[in-house]
């Protein structure tokens, strides 16, 4: 903004000039080429400073744009890699749970074998029980038995003595 010109109540408005006391003319007109050179080499610094500003903002606003280009980029790489984490993860679980899914059948079948083996085993020992008590008591048949043809042939064999010694003495 311009500074006002001053006024005095004594001459006129065109005598002074910026508060300054200027009666010849062509000292007028240097003071004011003088003052126009000095506003037009304020308005050329402040055109260029306004200029720089603008290259400045258009720089920044590049940049801006480059760096959301690349922010968007990066986010949709960050959501691209969550999905794919997601979808293995998913695929990881239901792999795993198909493999628990199998063990657990292949743990049943096995209980099931194992009831059966012992089923079998229980079997199989109360058979071999039966066939060692009847073969015990086989034994023990026999057993009473020679006892008895011992006691049999004993007796015969002590009965054919006295004969003999009954014999022998006639």
């Amino acid at each position: 903004m311009p500074p006002k010109k001053s006024k005095t109540k004594t001459g006129n408005d065109n005598d002074f000039l910026d508060g300054l006391h200027i009666a010849v003319p062509e000292d007028r007109i240097k003071h004011l080429e003088s003052q126009t050179q000095a506003l037009e080499m304020q308005l050329a610094y402040r055109s260029e400073a306004a200029a720089n500003a603008v290259a400045k903002c258009e720089t920044i606003r590049i940049e801006l744009a480059d760096a959301t280009e690349k922010y968007e980029s990066e986010k949709k790489f960050s959501i691209d890699v969550a999905r794919s984490m997601t979808r293995q993860y998913k695929g990881m679980q239901e792999d795993l749970l198909n493999k628990i899914n199998d063990r657990e059948r292949i743990i049943e079948s096995l209980k099931d074998e194992i009831e059966t083996l012992k089923a079998l085993h229980k079997e199989q020992i109360a058979q071999k029980d039966c066939v060692i008590q009847r073969k015990d008591a086989d034994a023990i048949k026999t057993r009473h038995e020679t006892e008895e043809f011992v006691k049999f042939f004993a007796n015969h064999l002590a009965n054919l003595r006295v004969k003999i010694i009954n014999n022998s003495s006639w």
